[in-house]
């Protein structure tokens, strides 16, 4: 529930799809109750090869889903999410407010608008609680499958929607340290990391690989 730019974020990626038609999860930050604590969901729908979001509850929430085929193929895409702050909230008259602070980039380019919205009981009052940060995970069960990739993950804590040229440089992975806006979080999935543990590059907060082994760790990059 922002209340301006110092609420804003912006979540970067780089996700190769996978074949299985299974909804997968890609990113999670939320509360540890998936039920009924806010979070925020990115996930990919294999059968439609489609990009979600969801921001809010499984029942009070607002939602942008992709066009179908976005994601189609076995080659690697940038992805990146970005929310400037604005206020959400459940009222009927505002979701066109709330949508807008949200900014969805694929490969560089604003796709926001080939999507469409969505809401449950018109939105999500709350805020979100840092209980759980994951890659991969929803809750117990929910893994990604069938030789889905993510690296490069960063998380800014400002809406760097206006520096998506810069960040995305033409599809070329680059030092995201050495951007004039450097990110908070940068984990590099693998790059220099000794199994179980992947270092966050810029930050503190270190992941722990849970259910997985060293072969998890793979050459496979952008």
């Amino acid at each position: 529930n922002g209340s301006g730019s110092s609420d804003a974020w912006t979540i970067h990626l780089w996700f190769k799809p996978g074949v299985n038609s299974a909804g997968q999860t890609v990113f999670y930050f939320g509360d540890n109750d998936t039920a009924n604590g806010g979070h925020i969901n990115l996930r990919f729908l294999g059968g439609a090869d489609e990009l979600r979001m969801q921001y809010g509850t499984s029942s009070n929430y607002l939602r942008w889903q992709g066009s179908n085929a976005a994601l189609s193929g076995t080659e690697w895409l940038h992805i990146m999410i970005t929310y400037d702050g604005g206020a959400t909230g459940s009222s009927s008259g505002s979701l066109n407010s709330y949508y807008s602070s949200f900014t969805i980039f694929i490969d560089g380019v604003d796709v926001t608008g080939a999507g469409t919205w969505s809401h449950n009981n018109y939105g999500y009052t709350g805020g979100i609680d840092s209980d759980n940060l994951r890659v991969g995970r929803y809750a117990s069960g929910n893994y990604m499958r069938d030789n889905c990739r993510v690296d490069e993950l960063a998380i800014w804590n400002t809406d760097q929607s206006s520096n998506i040229s810069s960040i995305y440089n033409s599809g070329l992975t680059h030092d995201l340290a050495q951007l004039a806006a450097p990110p908070q979080h940068w984990w590099r999935m693998g790059d220099g990391d000794t199994y179980p543990n992947i270092q966050d590059n810029i930050g503190n907060a270190h992941f722990v690989m849970y259910n997985m082994t060293v072969a998890d760790i793979v050459t496979d990059a952008p």
